[in-house]
């Protein structure tokens, strides 16, 4: 980074303060903020593949994919409802693939690779090529997660976040057979129902 492109920022004694520090963020050039976010959702990821593998040295693979399962079937949701919060998002389908694309879960820089390869107004589909701790435990020659059977917890809770009338399937995830190039495949269908719009109104004239 050259002298020109630093960013100078001024410290003064006294509390440090959310307001102070939204003040700071505000002023910063917008190509900072964003690779800010993006140091602070690689972390998250640094963090997560951590904690996962000095679990599992300590505890067991069992325990270590157990806990993990837990602590994503909590983050998720969270994750979801404050991006949805924040970015006002509806309860379609377009609301559904930008959360998955502002969340961790799916956080390209941190190591995803992932394709949308199917979105209608009812469906979204999508394939994960490589995710960071599939990447780490092939590598070091570790077991994969189930993922099959401790993800779908995670993606349909994430999922009712946005409108709880989707269905979450996942159609391919290890133990599955291999396929190239493939690590899981998820689809998401907007079943028939009441919009969420709809039965606030409903609830609001009772």
């Amino acid at each position: 980074m050259a002298d020109t492109d630093r960013v100078q920022l001024l410290n003064q004694a006294g509390a440090v303060t959310w307001d102070g520090l939204k003040q700071t963020l505000m002023g910063l050039p917008k190509a900072s903020l964003v690779e800010l976010v993006n140091v602070w959702m690689k972390t998250f990821w640094t963090n997560q593949n951590y904690w996962m593998v000095f679990t599992e040295a300590e505890f067991g693979f069992e325990t270590a994919a157990r806990m993990d399962e837990k602590v994503w079937g909590k983050t998720g949701p969270i994750q979801a409802y404050r991006v949805k919060q924040v970015l006002s998002l509806g309860d379609d389908v377009q609301a559904l693939a930008t959360m998955f694309k502002l969340t961790a879960p799916q956080w390209v820089p941190a190591g995803f690779e992932w394709s949308i390869t199917e979105i209608t107004e009812s469906k979204l589909s999508f394939t994960v090529h490589r995710c960071p701790m599939g990447t780490y435990r092939k590598q070091n020659n570790l077991e994969l997660l189930p993922c099959k059977n401790i993800s779908p917890p995670l993606y349909i809770q994430m999922a009712k976040v946005i409108n709880e009338r989707f269905k979450t399937t996942c159609v391919h995830a290890h133990p599955d057979e291999p396929i190239d190039n493939v690590m899981c495949q998820w689809e998401f269908t907007l079943e028939e129902g009441q919009k969420s719009e709809d039965r606030k109104q409903m609830t609001e004239s009772k």
